[in-house]
């Protein structure tokens, strides 16, 4: 097994990012642990930290492949940069599988805990927790999987990637490790089994209440607009300007539809911010459109720039703000860098147009259009769940999850598709609707089973409109009320069994034997 260990731990990297690449392969992730469980067999603490670092290098290095993409969008800085810059994300993002395999371990030969409960838990906690630049999560491959999806109202995408993890260990256990007594006889192992069958089954449950009594007949007709602008373009297209942009032409249609609410995607329409003369000529033309609109741009208030969504009333009066909350790092701000500003000015310069410097909001947004709520949602932060339950919690049924993003940095990659998925599991733990707008595509309509209602196509400068159906309850989902409850328990049980690691070192040191 030795020898083998290498090639297991690669062939894990490849099974788990395969998912990430075509959305149609999510069974694998059920699986993609196992042989890297079996290297792990007889392993050092040490040892599963570097079988972890090779799984993680093939994992990120085949599935976020699209960060070469992203850095010649960004400043062209060469082949050799290009790849170094890739080589230190991928190498970064791999310490989550390697610092995961190493905890596991070291956990697993302290405390004699079984790995039936060790690895769900650490892989839960991990995924959660770790600081990633772009976040991901096991449960965002199973976005197709929509019987999966379900039990996210209850506890969310953190609690599906420890029901992943626990099938991978025990398939491990079942395969690669069998039991001397029969199968019948595994207490244990049958008792974790049931833990993924009634997931699964309550899966089933759910998914046909909500395919078959989940929405009334309340339904409401939104459009959305898609540039497909070149990353970080500014100027108006030729026959537009500043006051009368592309936007605003592909927008009239949707309004003729009877689009109640027109969505356009996070472009840094800037000007309407800061300058007068702009916002009046918008608000004069959404009053024209007769449909509200919501839009994205940068605002400069006391010295602070904000990235901000605007709601413009189909009056053509403006009737709220949301200045976003969960900035990127490195993106938005420097996080080693914060406290030296004229040091993080001069990086900055030198990075490109893509980074700035970014305050944060204090406060979730919240639109009112024609007997709609729009939860406005900028970018990133569809990739975080508490964020976006607590952005949800206590409102009506008529309530919409928006994200407004551009994803053209990236070019044409899996990366749209991947943030994509992310968003698409918002809609299932909130148990609301959510449109999905980007720059480039692929925009969707996604329901608050996890069906996708529409999805464009990439890469094609297009006006959509749809019905959205409203679900038949108000009632916030368990896991929109109690968005950290089951992250709370994985904490909880983390802590237990480092205390009982703690405590069996020190019993070691105090032995005989050891002095």
């Amino acid at each position: 097994m030795t020898r083998l260990a290498v090639p297991l731990a690669a062939l894990s990297g490849v099974l788990l990012a395969l998912p990430f690449i075509q959305s149609t392969l999510f069974p694998l992730t059920w699986v993609a642990f196992v042989p890297l469980l079996a290297a792990l067999r007889g392993a050092s603490p040490g040892r599963a930290y570097r079988l972890g670092l090779i799984c993680g290098l093939v994992f990120y290095g085949l599935g976020a492949f699209w960060i070469v993409e992203f850095l010649q969008h960004l400043w062209s800085p060469g082949a050799l940069v290009t790849a170094g810059l890739a080589l230190l994300f991928w190498l970064y993002s791999a310490q989550l599988p390697a610092l995961l395999m190493l905890t596991f371990q070291w956990l697993r030969r302290r405390t004699g805990w079984s790995a039936l409960l060790l690895f769900p838990v650490l892989a839960s906690l991990f995924f959660a927790r770790f600081p990633m630049l772009f976040q991901a999560q096991l449960g965002e491959s199973q976005s197709l999987f929509l019987t999966a999806l379900q039990p996210l109202a209850w506890a969310g995408v953190h609690a599906l990637d420890a029901v992943i993890a626990l099938v991978n260990v025990l398939l491990y256990r079942w395969l690669c490790n069998p039991p001397r007594a029969p199968l019948i006889k595994d207490r244990a192992g049958l008792v974790a089994a049931a833990v993924p069958v009634l997931w699964l089954g309550l899966g089933s449950v759910l998914l046909h209440h909500w395919d078959h009594h989940g929405h009334d007949s309340t339904w409401h007709r939104v459009g959305f607009v898609q540039e497909n602008t070149p990353p970080g373009g500014t100027s108006p297209a030729p026959g537009h300007g500043f006051a009368y942009p592309r936007a605003l032409a592909l927008s009239e249609p949707l309004a003729r539809a009877g689009a109640d609410l027109v969505v356009w995607p996070e472009t840094g329409f800037d000007d309407y911010f800061a300058h007068p003369r702009v916002a009046a000529a918008l608000r004069r033309s959404v009053a024209g459109l007769d449909a509200a609109l919501i839009f994205q741009g940068m605002q400069v208030e006391d010295g602070e720039q904000f990235n901000s969504a605007a709601l413009i009333g189909r009056d053509g009066e403006e009737q709220g703000r949301y200045r976003k909350i969960q900035r990127v790092a490195f993106g938005e701000y420097l996080p080693l860098l914060e406290a030296f500003p004229r040091t993080g000015s001069r990086v900055r310069e030198q990075l490109g147009g893509f980074f700035s410097k970014i305050s944060a909001g204090e406060r979730p947004g919240r639109f009112a259009v024609a007997g709609l709520e729009a939860l406005p949602l900028i970018c990133y932060e569809a990739l975080f769940p508490e964020l976006v339950a607590n952005a949800a919690r206590g409102g009506g049924a008529a309530e919409l999850l928006v994200v407004l993003s551009n994803n053209a940095w990236f070019g044409a990659s899996r990366q749209p598709y991947q943030h994509l998925n992310a968003s698409a599991l918002r809609a299932v733990e909130n148990r609301r609707p959510l449109l999905h707008v980007i720059n480039n595509g692929p925009s969707t309509v996604v329901l608050p089973s996890g069906r996708r209602l529409l999805q464009s196509e990439y890469g094609r400068e297009a006006a959509y409109w749809v019905d959205v159906p409203m679900p038949a309850s108000a009632a916030d989902s368990f896991f929109t009320r109690h968005p950290g409850l089951f992250l709370h328990l994985v904490f909880l049980t983390t802590a237990l069994a480092l205390g009982r690691a703690v405590v069996d070192v020190n019993a070691l040191r105090r032995s005989p034997a050891f002095r």
